[in-house]
């Protein structure tokens, strides 16, 4: 059955992203009672707003599409928290700055660091978390693929 480019370029970013970090991927899933110990790195489709019609060599609809990437690291203390934090966003650019077109799936994709937080659990760990947005522009045949 054939996928829309969206639908490729956000399996593609999963992959990619599930080779190259230590933590557990998903797509779309709600954040569980308890993040693994490795972290949680979580893909949600995210905007991929209205096409803009381009004329000069793209297909029929252009997208600039902002998908969230949350990351998610729990940890009893304060310091190894921040640094696993750190560790896993670092994995994230890895992979993001050794794949800038997905295999050709994009034009190119752009990010900047996330906002992070701290949210208290009560009788657990604190999670920290923050939410890169990952703008991926590519064209497509269709508005609608």
């Amino acid at each position: 059955m054939p996928t829309s480019r969206a639908e490729d370029i956000l399996e593609k970013l999963k992959t990619l992203l599930t080779a190259g970090c230590a933590a557990r991927v998903e797509r779309n899933s709600v954040l569980p009672e308890k993040v693994p110990s490795e972290g949680l790195v979580v893909i949600y489709d995210g905007d991929p707003g209205e096409p803009e019609r381009v004329l000069g060599g793209f297909n029929n609809a252009y997208y600039e599409h902002r998908i969230e990437v949350s990351i998610y690291v729990e940890e009893g203390d304060p310091a190894q928290r921040d640094q696993k934090f750190d560790a896993l966003l670092m994995q994230v650019g890895e992979v993001l700055t050794t794949y800038p077109f997905l295999d050709g799936l994009v034009v190119g994709l752009t990010y900047a660091r996330p906002e992070a937080a701290i949210e208290p659990v009560l009788g657990a760990p604190a999670i920290k978390t923050g939410t890169l947005i990952v703008i991926a522009e590519y064209d497509t045949d269709s508005a609608l693929s």
